[in-house]
């Protein structure tokens, strides 16, 4: 076997793995949506190889995550009047064998508009 034909099985496994590990966690999420009936409307979300990226249109998608899934909250005020809102939770899972996931659920809105007390109590900075 030549080096190159070495390096590229390495790269092709590397790839391989990742696209494994991209699939265990779309099935952690769509599975954590589904068993805890969270909202499917109104989101985009992407699978990473170590975690979820949701990005939602509507704030109540991150209240009813908070709600059911807890978590804590950041904000990023953007130099263009609006509000990054980003909550950290989990994905839900009752066995060993599907470890939990990181999820990031993110909604933008303008600077000062109201948000509930609950999301607004569970932002750390």
């Amino acid at each position: 076997m030549t080096a190159s034909s070495q390096t590229l099985t390495v790269q092709h496994l590397s790839v391989r793995t990742q696209q494994d590990a991209r699939r265990r966690i779309e099935s952690a999420y769509e599975t954590t949506v589904a068993v805890q009936e969270l909202p499917s409307m109104h989101v985009a979300w992407e699978a990473t190889p170590t975690s979820v990226l949701v990005t939602a249109t509507d704030m109540n998608v991150l209240a009813e995550w908070l709600f059911v899934m807890h978590g804590t909250v950041t904000t990023v005020d953007l130099p263009s009047g609006q509000t990054v809102w980003t909550l950290r939770t989990e994905t839900w899972t009752d066995s060993e064998l599907c470890p939990v996931v990181p999820v990031f659920v993110t909604v933008v809105q303008a600077t000062g508009a109201p948000v509930m007390h609950e999301i607004a109590a569970a932002v750390t900075r």
